[in-house]
């Protein structure tokens, strides 16, 4: 077979068609006479077996943390931020001030559904709001725990109660706006303490 002279069409070989034929599976026989390859099998199997049920309980985890984070989303517009509302709306009408801070846990700094309100005794928040300086309450929307991580501060320009940070665990069936409106109300009064 020679190499083809340079302008001369060469034949590109195409496959057969081929018809694909199971391989027979070897046995190797120990002297009992059982097949000792077989234990591959049950291990190739039991591997499968696991796989699958842990993709089954990643698409159930992911399906109720889903469902976790929209009962919490739903929840925040129903009773979080009205009575959070009601609280800036009361301060503002007595001289203080606030802000109401919604993350929806999608960004670098904030990984989870988070919901605050800061709170100022005189005046408006100039600035940004801060835990040594603002009473605040906060709601942080655990999705992996399903549940909510809740951090207060009681500070008051670096007085107040002087405690700031988690509080507590509560459950989505533990938020009720008047529950709320009495928490944010006892850190405003430790605060002007």
């Amino acid at each position: 077979m020679g190499v083809p002279e340079m302008g001369t069409p060469t034949a590109t070989p195409t496959a057969p068609d081929v018809a694909v034929v199971p391989q027979e599976i070897e046995v190797v026989t120990g002297p009992s006479g059982d097949d000792l390859l077989a234990g591959f099998d049950t291990i190739v199997a039991e591997v499968m077996r696991k796989s699958r049920e842990a993709a089954e309980r990643s698409h159930h985890d992911v399906t109720v943390q889903e469902q976790f984070t929209a009962a919490f989303a739903a929840l925040c517009q129903s009773q979080v931020r009205p009575a959070m509302q009601a609280v800036l709306e009361r301060l503002q009408h007595a001289g203080g001030g606030g802000m109401i801070e919604e993350h929806a846990g999608d960004e670098a700094r904030v990984r989870n559904a988070r919901l605050t309100m800061w709170m100022s005794l005189e005046g408006e928040i100039a600035g940004d709001p801060r835990p040594d300086r603002h009473p605040y309450l906060e709601f942080d929307a655990d999705m992996v725990g399903r549940k909510i991580q809740v951090s207060e501060g009681d500070m008051w320009r670096g007085a107040g109660g002087g405690r700031s940070g988690r509080v507590g665990v509560w459950q989505l069936a533990d938020i009720t706006r008047d529950r709320i409106v009495r928490e944010l109300l006892a850190i405003a009064k430790r605060a002007a303490a």
